[in-house]
């Protein structure tokens, strides 16, 4: 004969069985007739203990066979023709091409203008950025083109020029070459 002991640890057994037994109480509807109602009172913690095992029997018994039930007359079922009989297509009629006529004009469409389309402001430079891109013209050689462009501005240097005239200064230094 062989004998086997099992040992099952399930720490929180007891706090399991307890939340139990509160749902089952607050929903006695859920108990058949012939269980037991839960107390009142707290019941005492449940300490599980190992149980001899009985041998397995060889063969199981399995659900009682059921009782032969009475014929059923099959349902008929509809019979639907599998490939129906093709659908006539629609030929499209040619499409002539027209030329688009104008829309009339009404003194609603003159009130209101187009929408003006946002421009982008021009970069604000500093004469320290100027001064730079300056110096670079005269390190590539080119310190004539920079004296003739300070003389056309009517100065001797850069930190004579007016911040208004930063802008169109830089865009004239980016013609000769000046990166900036």
């Amino acid at each position: 004969m062989l004998e086997m002991k099992i040992k099952i640890e399930v720490p929180d057994l007891a706090a399991a069985i307890s939340k139990l037994a509160d749902a089952i109480a607050v929903d006695p509807t859920i108990l058949t007739p012939d269980m037991p109602r839960p107390s009142a009172a707290p019941a005492a913690p449940v300490v599980p203990q190992a149980a001899p095992v009985s041998p397995v029997p060889t063969t199981m018994p399995g659900p009682a066979p059921a009782a032969p039930a009475a014929p059923v007359a099959p349902t008929p079922v509809p019979v639907v023709n599998p490939t129906p009989a093709p659908a006539a297509v629609p030929t499209p009629a040619p499409v002539t091409p027209q030329a688009p006529t104008p829309a009339p004009e009404t003194a609603a469409s003159h009130s209101n203008p187009a929408p003006a389309v946002p421009t982008a402001t021009p970069p604000a430079y500093t004469l320290d950025q100027i001064a730079r891109a300056g110096a670079a013209l005269v390190d590539m050689g080119k310190m004539d083109a920079l004296l003739a462009l300070l003389g056309k501005y009517g100065i001797a240097a850069v930190t004579q020029l007016q911040p208004t005239q930063y802008g169109t200064f830089a865009t004239e230094l980016r013609a000769l070459g000046a990166q900036i």
